[in-house]
Parts: structure tokens; sequence; C-alpha cells
């Protein structure tokens, strides 16, 4: 028995399920990067308390306010690759970003 979830015409439902941890960021207007996902994460999770930029890049990489502009409490689903991380930028404020992956 399939555990794909579907609805009341039996189509699957593209649906995703967060997983266990979520990182907490603070953020500023200095760069900030989380830790690399999991090889097999493909779709992660990211809002934010204040305006900010993200972008996607490799372990130690950072972002600017050129990146793509994620406003305060906006949920954004982002495409991962392996070796990627979040680094998020604000234009001076400070918040706290929240990153899930998506299993």
């Amino acid at each position: 028995m399939s555990k794909l979830a579907i609805d009341s015409n039996a189509k699957p439902i593209q649906a995703l399920r967060p997983s266990a941890a979520t990182r907490v960021l603070s953020i500023s207007g200095t760069a900030n990067s989380g830790a690399a996902f999991a090889d097999n994460v493909r779709v992660a999770r990211v809002v934010a308390t204040t305006d900010c930029f993200y972008r996607l890049v490799p372990v130690g990489g950072n972002a600017t306010v050129n990146n793509a502009f994620l406003p305060a409490n906006t949920i954004e689903y982002i495409h991962i690759l392996e070796d990627d991380t979040v680094s998020l930028i604000t234009s001076g404020g400070t918040g706290t970003a929240y990153v899930t992956a998506m299993i």
C-alpha cells in the first residue's frame, strides 16, 4: 500500500513533510549562513521575522542585498542542491529566520 498523499479523486497531492528540526538563525546586516543540508534534502522552507535577502551558496558563501528578496513573515520554498546552504542578510535591521528541510 502506497503512503503517497491522495485527494478524494485518488489523485496524488504534491506535499512535503517538514523534518524534525528547524534551524533558527539570527539575521542582521551581516550575512549569516546555516549548516549544509543532508544529501537527501531537495526542498527547504524559509520564513523570517523581518525583510531579508537570501541566496543558496556552497558552505562559506554569503548573501548580499542584491539577492532574492524575502518579505517579513512570508514562506518561501526553495530547491536545494547538494552542499547548498541558505545565506541570509537584512538591509540593516535584525530578526530571526527559520529554515526547515522538507522531506
